[in-house]
């Protein structure tokens, strides 16, 4: 028998933070560059609708997208998540088929299953967070990242 692939928890039940990363994204390649950003909202936007994603709040940063949203069905979001990250580094990269830019996004896109009250409450928080900051509504604030200690 051959191998399961490792699937992304999911949960049609509850919310879900997604963040969807590029080192890529700088300059013109920039998400929120003004002949970009506008683009990657409508295409977040078309294909929310197509796959049943019901979008709680989004926003478009520099070099990430944040989303906290919920899908009906494990195939929606998966459908959902292919088809927005292949048209948005198509459309960052300016890419034609039968032509190669290379990879755009780092890595799978991260997701954590929010419950809902506080953590729902947080969550949409950090978000509207990082919107502001990135419009420049509010100046940004560094955030303390969980790193692996040596051990003594």
């Amino acid at each position: 028998m051959g191998k399961r692939k490792k699937q992304r928890p999911i949960s049609v039940k509850k919310s879900m933070h997604l963040v969807m990363k590029s080192s890529r994204a700088k300059g013109s390649y920039s998400l929120r560059a003004i002949h970009n950003k506008g683009k990657v909202e409508e295409l977040v936007w078309r294909y929310a609708r197509r796959f049943h994603i019901k979008i709680y709040r989004f926003t478009v940063n520099f070099n990430h997208i944040h989303f906290v949203l919920r899908a009906k069905r494990r195939e929606h979001l998966q459908n959902f998540l292919r088809t927005t990250a292949g048209l948005i580094a198509c459309h960052i990269l300016k890419a034609k088929k039968g032509t190669k830019r290379g990879k755009f996004w780092d890595l799978l896109v991260f997701s954590r299953i929010v419950e809902w009250g506080k953590a729902f409450r947080i969550v949409m928080a950090y978000v509207l967070q990082n919107e502001l900051e990135a419009s420049g509504e509010i100046p940004y604030k560094a955030r303390r990242t969980k790193s692996k200690r040596s051990p003594p």
